[in-house]
C-alpha cells in the first residue's frame, strides 16, 4: 500500500519539531520527541488519513545537522530519499527562532528541485506569535501556516492545506491491517537494520530503507516497514539495540529507545531475536530473551554474520592438526550453546544468516509465518483432553504429603499464545515443576512445538458434583467431552 499512497515528507532544520508534528498529524506518539537536535536519523513513516483517503507521512532527520557519530551523510541521504519520493514537502521552520541561514539553504534546495512545498511555522503557540510569520515570506514559499505541534494548534487547518495540495484521486480509501507484525530485536550492532534493508529490498526494492553503520546505536526509534508477500500485508519493525541497563540511566535517548523496543515486542506477532555470531551471548541477549518469554511471544533466534563466524572459527583452528570446519557441525554446536545460554526460549527455532549479503533472508520471513500459524492454531476440546489423559497416564501430579491433583477437564481458551486451562480439584496440588512437565509434553504432542504455551490451572468450584478425573474415564468418554463447564467463561 505504501507504493500507491501519496508521500508527504517533513523536512527542516534540527530541533524545529518535525517529530512532534508527525505525532500530532497522525494523532499517535510515533517518533521520539526530545529537546535536543539530531534525535531522528532514519525515515519514520506512518499512514495518515485525509478526508476519506490515506497518505504516507514521513519524518526525517534534521537538515544540516552535524552528527557526532559521523552519520551526517547517512542522515542527509535519508532526507534526500524522502524528498525524492514525495509529492509534497512540509518545510518546517521555528517561529520562535525566526528565519535562519539554514532555513534559507533548505528553501533554495527545494526551489532548485522544483518540489511542491507547504511552508509551516511550528511553535506558534498563540495568535501573538502569528505576527512573526511574515518574516518567513522572504523564503519565497509564501506565508507559512502557524501551528503548535505540542499544543495541536491549527493542526486541522494544516491537514486541510495538505489535502488541497496533494492529488488524492488514486490514494487508497483503506489501509489493510497487517496479517503479521514482525519485530526485529537484539543488542547493538547485531545487524538489525541490515536485515530490515535486506527484507525491504527483497519485497519493496528499497535497499536503503534505514541507516546502516558500524557505529553502535545508529537506530534510535522503532521503524515500521510495510510490505506485501504473496498478497499478504506484513510489517517488519526495526528497533534500537539493547544495552546493559546501567548505560541507559544517564542517557534519555537510549532509555526511550529501549522502551520503544519493548513496546515493539509487545505489539509484534512474532519476534526475530538477532544474535551476533562473532560475539558470545551477553547479558543484554539474556535479558531480551527473558522479556520475550514473559510476553509469550513466538521468537526465532537468528544468528547473523555467519560468514564472519565461520571465518573466525577457521582462524582459531589454523594451528590444529584437523583444521576442517563443517558448517553443519558448527551449527549444531551453536544450537546446543544457545539452548544452554537462553533457556527462557529453548523451544525457539534457530536460523543462520548473513544479512549483509541477503543470504537466507527469505527463510526468516517464511519461518516467521510458520510460527504465526502455529501460535494461532486452535484445537478441539476432545483432542486436547485425549492428550492430557495420555500425559496423566505417564506421570500424575503429587504433593509431598501424598495428596494429588485430580484433573477433570482441559480446554483451550485462546490463541496467540495458545492458552490451555486445566480444571482440577485443587490448583495448589499441581506444583510448578509438574506444570513445566505438562507444557513440555504439549510441545511434543500438540502442534505447538516451537511457540510459547500458557497453561492455567483452576479449581473446579464447590458447586459441582463429584466427577471422575480424566485418567479414570474410558477413552471414548474422553473423546466425547466437548461441552465446556460454566467456569470456563471466567478463565484467568
Amino acid at each position: 500500500m505504501a507504493n500507491v499512497m501519496p508521500v508527504i515528507a517533513i523536512v527542516g532544520r534540527p530541533n524545529v519539531g518535525k517529530s512532534s508534528l508527525l505525532n500530532a498529524l497522525v494523532s499517535k506518539r510515533i517518533s521520539i520527541v526530545q529537546d535536543m537536535p539530531g534525535v531522528t536519523r532514519d525515515r519514520i513513516s506512518m499512514p495518515m488519513q485525509l478526508q476519506d483517503r490515506y497518505v504516507e507521512l514521513v519524518d526525517t532527520g534534521g537538515f544540516g545537522f552535524v552528527d557526532p557519530d559521523q552519520l551526517t551523510e547517512h542522515i542527509r541521504h535519508q532526507i534526500e530519499l524522502a524528498i525524492a519520493r514525495a509529492q509534497l514537502v512540509l518545510f518546517l521552520v521555528d517561529c520562535q527562532a525566526g528565519l535562519t541561514g539554514g532555513d534559507e539553504e533548505i528553501a533554495a534546495m527545494l526551489r532548485r528541485q522544483g518540489m511542491k512545498t507547504l511552508l509551516v511555522a511550528n511553535k506558534a503557540d498563540g495568535t501573538s506569535a502569528d505576527t512573526a510569520l511574515a518574516e518567513f515570506a522572504r523564503l519565497g514559499l509564501g506565508t507559512p501556516i502557524g501551528v503548535s505541534a505540542l499544543r495541536e494548534r491549527n493542526i486541522d487547518q494544516l491537514r486541510d492545506a495538505i489535502a488541497m495540495n496533494v492529488d488524492l484521486r488514486n490514494a487508497p480509501t483503506e489501509i489493510p491491517s497487517p496479517e503479521m507484525t514482525l519485530a526485529i530485536v537484539g543488542k547493538r550492532n547485531s545487524g538489525k537494520s541490515t536485515l530490515v534493508n535486506s527484507i525491504a529490498e527483497l519485497y519493496e526494492g528499497d535497499s536503503e530503507r534505514v541507516i546502516v553503520s558500524e557505529v553502535p546505536g545508529t537506530t534510535r526509534d522503532s521503524i515500521d516497514v510495510r510490505f506485501e508477500k504473496d498478497g499478504h500485508t506484513l510489517v517488519v519493525i526495526d528497533t534500537a539495540g539493547v544495552r546493559k541497563k546501567r548505560h541507559m540511566v544517564t542517557n534519555d535517548i537510549e532509555f526511550y529507545s529501549f522502551h520503544r523496543a519493548q513496546r515493539s515486542i509487545r505489539r509484534a506477532d512474532v519476534v526475530v531475536m538477532l544474535i551476533d555470531g562473532v560475539e558470545p551471548v551477553s547479558e543484554p541477549d539474556k535479558k531480551l530473551a527473558q522479556y520475550i518469554a514473559a510476553q509469550f511471544k513466538p521468537v526465532i533466534l537468528v544468528i547473523n554474520k555467519w560468514d564472519l563466524t565461520i571465518a573466525k572459527i577457521r582462524e582459531n583452528r589454523k594451528d590444529q592438526v584437523d583444521k576442517s570446519v563443517n558448517d553443519g557441525e558448527v551449527m549444531e554446536e551453536f544450537r546446543k550453546y544457545l539452548k544452554e545460554e537462553l533457556q527462557y526460549v529453548d523451544y525457539a527455532p534457530i536460523l543462520f544468516i548473513t544479512a549483509k549479503e541477503s543470504r537466507h533472508t527469505q527463510i526468516v520471513i517464511d519461518e516467521a509465518q510458520r510460527l504465526f500459524k502455529q501460535t494461532n492454531t486452535r484445537l478441539t476440546t476432545g483432542m486436547l483432553n485425549r492428550v492430557v489423559r495420555d500425559i496423566l497416564s505417564e506421570r500424575l501430579p503429587s504433593t509431598p504429603n501424598g495428596r494429588r491433583a485430580r484433573v477433570y477437564y482441559a480446554t483451550q481458551t485462546s490463541v496467540a499464545p495458545p492458552t490451555v486451562v486445566l480444571f482440577v480439584n485443587n490448583p495448589a496440588f499441581m506444583d510448578e515443576a509438574y506444570r513445566r512437565f505438562v507444557v513440555n509434553r504439549f510441545r511434543d504432542m500438540l502442534p505447538y512445538a516451537q511457540v510459547p504455551i500458557q497453561l492455567l490451572v483452576r479449581g473446579r468450584g464447590m458447586g459441582h458434583a463429584p466427577a471422575p478425573s480424566l485418567e479414570e474415564l474410558p477413552e471414548d468418554a474422553v473423546s466425547g467431552r466437548d461441552e465446556k463447564p460454566e467456569s470456563d467463561q471466567t478463565a484467568e
